[in-house]
């Protein structure tokens, strides 16, 4: 299920992701917003990934935990800022219930 969720939300189809996530999802940008519910998760990624490009270099799956490692991409007005990610996806019932991001 992970790999289908990430594929979907790299390839702009947040309305796809969102069906891989709990209602009472947390998404939590680390020293930045938190985001809470798929209403406002899906709000944020239709807003802020279309600017957004990133390439999974790897990921760990344990139990009901995926750490996933790559490359983030930002672009603005013509500009490109690379950068490195780390996301820890976790999962209850088949559900995504909480994204933590980490981006350097």
């Amino acid at each position: 299920m992970y790999i289908k969720a990430n594929k979907a939300l790299a390839e702009g189809n947040y309305e796809d992701f969102i069906g891989y996530c709990a209602e009472d999802i947390k998404w939590i940008n680390v020293g930045g917003i938190i985001f809470n519910g798929k209403t406002e998760i899906l709000k944020y990624i239709s807003s802020s990934y279309n600017d957004i490009s990133f390439t999974t270099e790897d990921h760990i799956t344990e139990k009901d935990i995926v750490v996933e490692f790559g490359e983030i991409i930002f672009e603005k007005k013509s500009e490109a800022k690379k950068g490195s990610y780390c996301d820890i996806w976790k999962f209850k019932n088949g559900l995504i219930i909480q994204v933590k991001s980490f981006i350097i």
